[in-house]
């Protein structure tokens, strides 16, 4: 099924709020695009990481804490304990597993690839570990673009590196210019 817009997986962890707050600070109110936020959360304390972007967002910021569909204009947030695929145009809630090393980035950005193909964007902010290279990889085998914050400008530079070093993304900037480059693609 060809998908009428572009989903945005934005993966995250250490530093990533303020490269997040800076990206939504940017992106213009009239794109036709959804945007999916996975971040590395403690399971056990309440995220308010959809509040602290509703003031910088031009859209409405959603915890996702049950399956729903994905429309455009909307910025869905992943919450705590959990992870998110993306699966028929619906984003599908998890339990997040026991495993110590988070890897919430890559089981969406997987998902995301499978189910919007060439209308998948994968974007890697600030964040430690290299969990997004396996899923940035499977976005651009899968057609889809992957965009890399400039780590230059991370607080936390070992998720964009380990994107940079072993794949292809075709954008590497700062997240204002990251988002001023989705405002054209998606325009």
């Amino acid at each position: 099924m060809n998908k009428p817009f572009y989903t945005i997986g934005i993966g995250a962890s250490a530093g990533g709020v303020s490269s997040l707050s800076e990206f939504f600070d940017h992106i213009t109110p009239d794109i036709n695009v959804a945007f999916v936020v996975v971040t590395h959360l403690l399971r056990d304390r309440r995220s308010v990481l959809d509040q602290i972007l509703s003031k910088h967002s031009n859209y409405p910021v959603i915890r996702v804490e049950k399956d729903m569909r994905i429309i455009p204009g909307t910025v869905y947030v992943m919450v705590e304990n959990t992870v998110l695929e993306a699966n028929q145009g619906w984003l599908r809630v998890k339990t997040r597993d026991k495993k110590i090393l988070n890897s919430a980035v890559d089981i969406f950005f997987n998902s995301l690839a499978d189910d919007y193909k060439e209308k998948a964007i994968g974007v890697i902010l600030s964040g430690g570990g290299m969990d997004g290279l396996e899923g940035s990889i499977w976005i651009n085998h899968m057609g889809g673009k992957v965009m890399v914050e400039d780590p230059a400008s991370a607080h936390e530079k070992g998720m964009p590196i380990s994107v940079i070093t072993e794949d292809h993304p075709s954008e590497i900037m700062s997240p204002t210019n990251l988002a001023k480059r989705i405002n054209e693609l998606c325009s």
